[in-house]
């Protein structure tokens, strides 16, 4: 049985899952029920944080559930807490093809950087070709400015070209900070039993 201390330190865990997809359930101005599809940031057993196309206000009640991969489903009661506002920038990017980002099956793309004059813009990407990749930036970009790709491999080895940016959208998503009505010990026990990935928050 755990200890005060060590169900404390369980409740305020986050874990980030990959294989839990979670829906709202809340009540529209006509009082009909309304399911919204959701992306989940993270969970623990009092609360999660979740992300949505569309802002959905604080101090809601609603109806988190949540479907694990294994079979495993849970609704909890709950109410929105807290909400703030994420830009993400889409981009795909085309440069002279890099033989090295595909042939070598030795290695493989660990991160990369996009630049622009000096300044250093955090990316992530999304879908990569020998000649072009999709990045994530929450920093607008200016498609009239030059920019950069720097490409670090898993070995290490560096790889620097000169881009061009054939598709660019903007998306607006907002976080919401959700707390279970009370705290779902039953949750907080499976989530425990069926983490592999050592990836916390």
């Amino acid at each position: 049985m755990p200890t005060n201390k060590t169900a404390e330190n369980r409740k305020s865990t986050r874990f980030v899952r990959k294989d839990i997809k979670a829906t709202i359930v809340k009540s529209n101005l006509l009082g009909l029920k309304e399911t919204i599809n959701c992306k989940l940031v993270d969970i623990s057993s009092t609360g999660v944080q979740i992300s949505t196309r569309i802002k959905l206000g604080s101090n809601i009640k609603l109806t988190v559930n949540l479907s694990f991969d294994s079979g495993r489903v849970f609704k909890i009661k709950s109410r929105i807490k807290r909400q703030n506002k994420t830009d993400n920038y889409l981009s795909v990017h085309s440069f002279p093809k890099i033989k090295e980002l595909l042939n070598d099956k030795k290695t493989s793309l660990e991160k990369l950087y996009l630049y622009k004059s000096r300044e250093q813009i955090p990316a992530k990407f999304r879908n990569l070709g020998s000649r072009s990749v999709k990045i994530l930036t929450h920093t607008p970009l200016n498609l009239k400015e030059q920019h950069h790709l720097i490409f670090i491999m898993s070995n290490g080895k560096k790889h620097k070209a000169s881009t061009q940016i054939d598709d660019y959208q903007h998306h607006i998503y907002y976080n919401h900070g959700i707390r279970f009505d009370k705290t779902s010990d039953e949750l907080g026990e499976h989530l425990l039993e069926t983490q592999t990935d050592l990836v916390f928050k």
